[in-house]
């Protein structure tokens, strides 16, 4: 007497069914909120800065500076210690003047992406893309006028470590590169520290 053969169908359906909802709680995080995933993160960055061009002998200006930056976006962090935030913010940055020259400012709207991986100290690499202007400021430091046609594209690249000392709080140094595209092409390097809240 032969025995009826059963049909494998039902089996394969059960095996794709269960490796599925493995993979699904696998690769699902078990607690969004617990790992930062999606959060706002507003970051404060102080710099001092180290002007490359124009020449700050010929243009009467010193070679040091000072500045800061606002910034906010949100903050993407998964489980694999992938860290990704794209950003918006505005930059600040003075240059000061040598004994017989005129301060200047370099000012920065930008958009752009922080990527690091880790979870409690995060290497991160970033850029931003945006629009520059340059402004003089006056003898008594009350004020400031736009210098004419010194407006354009303003890139930025840099590297930065993040110490997360707190669920909603990070801190760390950061190294970056500033070009202004207009007339004289203004070009400096900053290096400063940082603090970013996450809510």
């Amino acid at each position: 007497m032969t025995r009826p053969r059963m049909s494998r169908r039902p089996v394969l359906n059960v095996a794709l069914a269960g490796g599925c909802a493995c993979a699904a709680v696998m690769f699902a995080p078990r607690d969004a909120h617990a790992y930062g995933y999606g959060k706002f993160d507003l970051g404060i960055d102080g710099d001092a800065t180290a002007l490359l061009a124009p020449s700050p002998t010929q243009n009467n200006l010193s070679t040091l500076g000072s500045g800061f930056k606002i910034r906010f976006g949100d903050h993407f962090r998964w489980r694999t210690g992938l860290n990704l935030m794209p950003e918006v913010g505005y930059a600040f940055d003075h240059v000061f003047s040598a004994e017989s020259g005129t301060p200047e400012n370099m000012n920065r709207m930008f958009a752009g992406l922080r990527i690091g991986f880790g979870n409690k100290v995060v290497p991160t690499l970033y850029g931003h893309i945006g629009y520059g202007f340059r402004s003089v400021s006056t003898e008594n430091g009350n004020g400031a006028s736009v210098i004419p046609s010194s407006n354009g594209l303003a890139l930025d690249t840099g590297i930065a470590v993040e110490f997360r000392i707190a669920q909603h709080l990070s801190i760390g140094p950061h190294a970056e590169f500033v070009y202004i595209d207009v007339p004289n092409a203004p070009q400096w390097l900053a290096f400063g520290g940082h603090l970013d809240f996450i809510f």
